[in-house]
């Protein structure tokens, strides 16, 4: 299999920021929680997430030290790992207040990476 490009990497992440906009979207917390097909969707696509940020080469990550790559990272290995004990709070919060300023900042990382064409 081909080595993919960072910014292929990059890409998936905002493709799953989008996709989990879209799951979520008109929902309150008590609707989120309710609706499993919601929650499964949003948890896969965090942990897309949590996963393409582990393939970004550290000299990108040192270059952006305001994305919180490692909790990024966590964030998906305690999906992963403690599934039995997944805080449906928190992932609503990361959900609503983590992820739109990600997607801002990952825009900008990926906008650069085309045009040095990585």
């Amino acid at each position: 299999m081909p080595e993919r490009k960072i910014s292929a990497y990059v890409k998936d992440t905002l493709n799953s920021i989008e996709r989990i906009e879209q799951y979520s979207a008109d929902f309150s917390f008590e609707d989120f929680t309710t609706n499993f097909m919601a929650i499964e969707a949003c948890l896969y696509n965090i942990q897309i997430i949590g996963k393409a940020v582990s393939k970004i080469p550290n000299g990108l990550k040192s270059n952006t030290p305001h994305i919180p790559w490692v909790l990024i990272k966590g964030m998906r290995n305690r999906l992963i790992h403690e599934y039995f004990g997944t805080d449906y709070l928190l992932v609503w919060n990361v959900i609503n207040n983590e992820l739109p300023a990600l997607k801002t900042e990952l825009v900008k990382v990926y906008s650069s990476l085309i045009e040095e064409n990585k």
